[in-house]
């Protein structure tokens, strides 16, 4: 289940939980409602619900992004400890 943005967050380490940005994966524009930019990131993380947070977390932190609405959706994980998530943000691209 995804993590809405605003939510409680995590302070960020200074190894940002060795986040990396795998793609960005462009705009969906559906039917109804804004456009969203989606993006793939991995990091460190010892459960899904976790590493979505840390994910909202440390783009919060390290972009000016406007995340109002953001979700982040945490799909596998892809070695053990280490989660990839999905990065949606609405917005006026």
């Amino acid at each position: 289940m995804p993590t809405t943005y605003p939510t409680s967050l995590p302070a960020v380490p200074e190894n940002r939980w060795d986040a990396e940005k795998l793609a960005d994966r462009g705009i969906e524009r559906p039917a109804e409602g804004r456009p969203v930019a989606v993006a793939d990131f991995a990091l460190d993380a010892g459960t899904a619900e976790q590493a979505e947070l840390r994910l909202l977390a440390y783009i919060d932190r390290a972009y000016e992004d406007d995340l109002r609405g953001a979700t982040a959706t945490a799909a596998e994980e892809s070695a053990p400890g280490r989660w990839r998530v999905t990065l949606r943000v609405p917005g006026e691209f």
